[in-house]
């Protein structure tokens, strides 16, 4: 029974590390998320993208990183981005501007929480010396 729960847990473990996501399309770097559906274009090659939908960073993640080189690309906040020979236009809303690419999440420092293994490693040893001191 304990090497079926092992192995389970092994097992479930390696999915939780495949869930580490990327995603093709334009990061607006403030907001953390990669916005991924391109705009309507005619006769165009723009980067222009619609406001959504967008991928947002998963729990435990802190920011992303490009695949490699990333372009400019543009970011419609309205209700629909077109692309007519290269002019861009945004109905009902304005651009934004980010960087186009194929972006993965980048996991959290644990640097900046390194004071709460410190606080706890202190609480366990204070609790292991009140025990020795106990008659």
């Amino acid at each position: 029974m304990k090497r079926f729960c092992l192995t389970l847990f092994a097992a479930l473990i390696s999915i939780i590390a495949l869930a580490q996501g990327t995603a093709t399309g334009c990061l607006i770097p403030y907001s953390n998320r990669v916005y991924t559906s391109n705009a309507l274009e005619v006769l165009g090659t723009s980067q222009l993208y619609n406001n959504s939908p967008f991928t947002s960073l998963s729990s435990n993640y802190c920011s992303w990183t490009p695949g490699t080189t990333a372009s400019s690309c543009v970011i419609c906040d309205g209700t629909l981005g077109v692309d007519v020979l290269g002019i861009k236009i945004c109905l009902f809303g304005t651009f934004r501007y980010g960087y186009q690419g194929t972006f993965t999440m980048v996991e959290c420092n644990l640097d900046d929480h390194s004071w709460l293994f410190g606080a706890a490693a202190g609480l366990f040893g204070i609790l292991i010396i009140r025990k020795r001191n106990k008659p």
